[in-house]
């Protein structure tokens, strides 16, 4: 069975942009048109790729498929463009896609990936720092191609690779101990410093809670003396104004690579795969 590339442009359309009104003035047709031709690609594969909704639509496990099928193609056709110029053979084209959480995106991903961005200027780059929860959803819906968590998420077709570990440990500010009993975390659902006085088997110590939004901002608010935190050495190892107290019991969580199995990948995404798991790892330590 051979999918119609007009079929396959109209579904694709319709996923990106979560709706039929908006896909149909991407395409430049009618509304009624482009639903006959989403219609006519679920009648060809007998599934159903949308759910209906008064907001929008959304994919069913099919159409997930199908979106990252898509995807795969467009990127595979891109690059066979690319190459059919001679003088472009070894050169990589496309974009990168990746999440991650904020302790390892600007920390870890980005200069793991400097080399390859620096010997193909070509290639563009979407770097998405989301919270933990959003990051198998951005994945799932394909608007990224990878995601880095610190477990491993157990998913049909998911393909794992554990990039090595963050070691926690307790920081203050060198200067301030005045907040002593005040632990800075990024929201109100980050367990990280829970988790982190639960692993030392000890009594869990009386302590208030103030909230940072992410990794850095943490980290200027115990440089400042608001309080400690617990954070992954190697963010802090080197910062002169911060006091680092190592735990009695290693607190480590894993560094994890997530991407989707599928029966071809570009160059791009397999030079992206190779670099980032010979560079992460080094960075971590």
């Amino acid at each position: 069975m051979s999918l119609s590339s007009h079929h396959l442009d109209a579904f694709l359309a319709v996923a990106k942009t979560n709706g039929f009104s908006s896909a149909a003035n991407q395409l430049h047709i009618t509304q009624s048109a482009l639903s006959q031709r989403v219609k006519n690609l679920e009648d060809e594969l007998g599934l159903t790729l949308f759910i209906r909704t008064t907001t929008g639509v959304t994919l069913t496990e099919a159409g997930e498929r199908l979106l990252r099928y898509c995807q795969t193609r467009d990127s595979l056709e891109q690059e066979l463009v690319h190459d059919l110029n001679i003088s472009n053979t070894y050169e990589l084209t496309g974009s990168i896609r990746i999440a991650a959480y904020s302790s390892v995106l600007r920390s870890v991903i980005i200069p793991a990936l400097k080399p390859l961005l620096e010997k193909h200027p070509n290639i563009l780059c979407e770097f998405i720092c989301a919270k933990m929860p959003k990051l198998p959803l951005l994945l799932q819906s394909a608007e990224v191609d990878f995601i880095v968590m610190d477990y491993a998420l157990e998913r049909a077709n998911l393909q794992r690779e554990n990039l090595g570990q963050e070691k926690y440990v307790i920081i203050e500010s060198k200067k301030s101990q005045k907040r002593h009993d005040i632990y800075l975390d990024n929201d109100s659902a980050d367990r990280a410093t829970e988790m982190f006085f639960k692993s030392q088997n000890i009594k869990l110590p009386k302590y208030r809670r103030s909230y940072f939004d992410d990794c850095y901002g943490i980290i200027d608010g115990v440089t400042l003396g608001l309080g400690k935190a617990i954070m992954p050495k190697h963010l802090v190892a080197h910062n002169p104004k911060l006091k680092i107290t190592e735990s009695s019991k290693a607190y480590n969580l894993d560094v994890v690579l997530h991407y989707y199995q599928q029966p071809i990948y570009s160059k791009l995404h397999l030079a992206v795969l190779e670099t980032i798991k010979k560079n992460a790892p080094p960075l971590l330590s």
